[in-house]
């Protein structure tokens, strides 16, 4: 695969297959990259497909027309489930994106509505709020990682660590501010998106990180201190973590 396929190309593929594997969905939504125009040659095709009950939702992946489908299958109460109690919870929305940024290749009916309506309510929402706990475990993580890159002499090892900050320090960001986060690709954009000053010098720390260690560890160093200084500053002195009192063997 060398040339981008037109969407026309991919709504046609994903529309021969929900007519002839999956008859019965009421919707068929295409998201990921084809839905927001970030498609690569090899950019597979996102599918949600929605029905009117299924005994539990699932995922498949397979080969249609040589590109591959990454499928979701759900009815409305899996998908209001996977939304609430899978997906919020870690402050992501993968699912719901799918339908607030994806469109429906198929007749729309009520199910979709209620779907489109829930989707749009989980994305407006915002995620669950950071509690003081969770907030002191992830600035005590961020302090402690920083001072392992800092003190690091070895390349591959300070790089695995500036590839852990840069994760740890773009969710907090995110999640700080109320904003949802996200994984890998997903979560370098919705930085971007939200606040792409912090994006650039994060993006320009990493790639420091890799070709000058010296560089990097001050460049990490200087954009540690912004993002946590809105959240209490660095924490190391007086952070203490009980383990359940059943914890024993």
């Amino acid at each position: 695969m060398t040339t981008i396929p037109t969407y026309e190309t991919i709504r046609a593929i994903a529309q021969r297959l929900v007519h002839e594997r999956y008859p019965t969905a009421v919707a068929a939504i295409i998201g990921g990259s084809f839905a927001t125009g970030r498609q690569t040659p090899t950019s597979d095709i996102d599918l949600l497909l929605l029905f009117d009950h299924v005994d539990c939702a699932w995922r498949d992946t397979l080969v249609a027309e040589g590109r591959t489908v990454e499928l979701f299958a759900h009815d409305v109460a899996t998908f209001t489930y996977f939304c609430k109690e899978m997906d919020a919870p870690g402050g992501t929305v993968p699912l719901a994106m799918m339908v607030v940024e994806g469109e429906n290749i198929v007749a729309a009916g009520d199910a979709y509505a209620q779907l489109h309506a829930l989707a749009h309510a989980f994305d407006t929402a915002g995620p669950p709020a950071l509690d003081a706990e969770n907030l002191q475990r992830r600035r005590y993580a961020i302090t402690t990682a920083l001072e392992d890159l800092v003190d690091s002499t070895h390349p591959g090892e300070a790089l695995a660590v500036a590839c852990q900050l840069y994760e740890a320090l773009a969710d907090l960001h995110l999640r700080a501010a109320g904003q949802w986060s996200g994984g890998g690709k997903h979560l370098f954009r919705r930085l971007q998106a939200f606040d792409p000053v912090i994006a650039g010098q994060l993006d320009g720390a990493l790639r420091l990180a890799a070709a000058d260690l010296p560089a990097g560890q001050r460049a990490f160093g200087q954009v540690a201190a912004a993002v946590l200084a809105p959240v209490g500053g660095p924490l190391l002195d007086g952070f203490t973590l009980p383990a359940p009192a059943h914890w024993r063997a």
